[in-house]
This record gives structure tokens, C-alpha cells and sequence, in this order.
């Protein structure tokens, strides 16, 4: 359905994108992952003709997306693109007419997006008097109203409560149901395993990996991960070593490449003393991965910013 190919853009000194590349089919959530600045919503950006890339190819369809066919995507961008002196339904009408509704059909697509994203209440409330939340609402709201084949959504539940984060999640869901092909850009994890059917990560805006979620924790050599708050590091990882571990440090804390499961109590016996505070065992997740596949930014990123845990 869309295809990217060897997107590539400078922004000042730097490269905010260097040939990023990937798919996403009809009925697929394809995640974008990556610290701020890793280049999620310039590549989102581009497709929707926001931005002019430097060198690379989008496509719909296998033809060229033109301005024409760009009325075939829905966007939501991170700025809420909405006419605050407009009524919810009048923001829904105006950008309705733009993509070419009209009439009956243009009533029956109003009606029913202001009922699945739950803005009855705030149907005649202008937009500038909505919060935040609201208004992040009615700007999905907007991408929606037409039935896109391919629906943009950068950062689409920043800012939002955990109802109406889950009410997105849903919206998200049932997009992927009707064969709508959704590209999420999001720096929720959780977000991520939840909705997306394959992910690209990107650092410093290059694509470092992409594939299902099972496909990524292959990436991690490891079967089982530990993690450890203890007083004694160098000891830790003279201990570790000797036993063939690999450890990470993120924060205060260490965790163990495990290549086979075990037991704290059984762990905790092979390390020895080392001061241990405590031990967790956990699943290898897509939050490893990012932070594997990333290298140094990602963990730097996974350090200062908690929605990344």
C-alpha cells in the first residue's frame, strides 16, 4: 500500500533522515520508535507533502503520491491543526468538504466520528474552548472523517488520560479491521506492543531495525533478562564476566543478558556477594530492544525521559 525508499533530509548541519525505508500494508499499524529527534515526524512529514525530502520516494499504491492522491491519507499531525472559532462538527464538516464529501454521505461520516471518538457532549462547543485532551480528539477526529486508505498519526495520544488514550487505542484497532494502513510514530512502548503489528526503530535517523515485535526480541541475545540494584559494580561485572554474561547499565541500574531462564534465589547463588539490593527477572521487551538497537542515544533517551520504561 505505501512505500518508502531511501528518504533522505538535511536540516541545517545535520542529516534529520538518511535513506529510511519500509512498507506498510493494507490493515497493518506500523510503528515509528526513536527519541526526539530521531526523524519520526520528519518521515511523516514527507509522505503527507508537509515537507520536501532531499532525495527518496514515496509511494501509494505503486504510483507516486501526488498532491491528488494525497487526499487518500489522513493526517494527524503533533501541532493540533483546527479552526478554534469552528464548532467540533463545523471542523468536521469543513475538512469533510475538502477531501470531496458532500450531502447525505458527508452527515453520515460527521455523525458517525463524533460518535466513536466520543464528542457528542462537545458537538457545538467551538474548538478553542475544548482542553487539550479534547482538542487532540477532534484533530484525530478530522483525519478520520473521510475514510482514508492511510491514515498519519504523529504522537496522537500525547497529552491525553489514560480513557481517552485507551478510546485512540481502539479507534487505532478498528482502522486496522476496515484495511486501513496506519503508520503510528510514538515514544510509548507500551503504546507500540500494544497496537502495532511491525515497528521500525530509528536513531539519529536511520532506520536500525524493523520487523514484527516477535522478530525484534530476536535481536537481543538473550532468553531472559535480570535486573540488578547493587553496591558493587566492578564486582558485578567481574562476576558476570566470568560466568559469560553480557551487562548493561541504564541508570542506576544493571541488567544481565540471561542466554537461559533460571531463578533469583538460583542467580543470585552464582553471583555471590556483590552487594545485592535487589533482583527482578524479566521477559526480553521491545523496550530492550529499543534500547540494544538504538545504541547511546536510545540509552541516553531511556535515562531522561520515564515514558520510555
Amino acid at each position: 500500500m505505501l512505500r518508502v525508499n531511501g528518504l533522505a533530509k538535511r536540516s541545517g548541519d545535520r542529516d534529520a533522515l538518511k535513506h529510511v525505508a519500509f512498507a506498510v500494508e493494507e490493515g497493518e499499524v506500523f510503528g515509528l520508535l526513536g527519541a526526539n529527534g530521531a526523524g519520526k515526524s520528519t518521515t511523516v512529514n514527507i509522505i503527507a507533502g508537509l515537507l520536501t525530502a532531499d532525495a527518496g520516494t514515496v509511494t501509494l499504491a505503486d504510483e507516486p503520491m501526488t498532491r491528488e492522491r494525497r487526499t487518500r491519507l489522513g493526517v494527524a499531525t503533533q501541532e493540533i491543526a483546527l479552526y478554534p472559532t469552528l464548532t467540533c462538527e463545523e471542523n468536521l464538516r469543513f475538512f469533510a468538504r475538502l477531501y470531496g464529501l458532500r450531502r447525505a454521505h458527508l452527515r453520515a461520516r460527521v455523525d458517525g466520528v463524533i460518535d466513536r471518538m466520543g464528542l457528542a457532549t462537545y458537538r457545538r462547543a467551538r474548538a478553542e474552548t475544548l482542553s487539550g485532551g479534547w482538542k487532540r480528539r477532534l484533530n484525530l477526529a478530522v483525519a478520520l472523517v473521510h475514510a482514508p486508505a492511510v491514515v498519519l498519526l504523529d504522537e496522537p495520544t500525547a497529552g491525553l488520560d489514560v480513557e481517552a488514550r485507551r478510546l485512540v487505542w481502539q479507534q487505532l484497532r478498528n482502522l486496522g479491521a476496515q484495511r486501513a494502513a496506519v503508520v503510528l510514530t510514538t515514544h510509548l512502548l507500551e503504546e507500540a506492543e500494544a497496537l502495532c503489528d511491525r515497528v521500525a526503530i530509528l536513531a539519529r535517523g536511520r532506520v536500525a531495525a524493523q520487523g514484527t515485535l516477535e522478530e525484534l526480541r530476536r535481536l537481543v541475545p538473550a532468553a531472559e533478562l535480570a535486573v540488578i540494584e547493587c553496591d558493587d559494580e566492578p564486582l558485578l561485572r567481574a562476576r558476570a564476566g566470568a560466568l559469560g554474561l553480557q551487562v548493561r547499565k541504564y541508570g542506576d541500574r544493571f541488567t544481565l543478558l540471561l542466554p537461559e531462564r533460571t531463578t533469583v534465589t538460583a542467580l543470585a547463588g552464582r553471583l555471590g556477594e556483590v552487594g545485592l539490593h535487589s533482583i527482578a527477572l524479566q521477559p526480553v521487551s521491545l523496550l530492550q530492544v529499543y534500547l540494544e538497537v538504538g545504541g547511546i542515544e536510545s540509552r541516553e533517551a531511556a535515562d531522561s525521559q520515564p515514558a520510555l520504561v
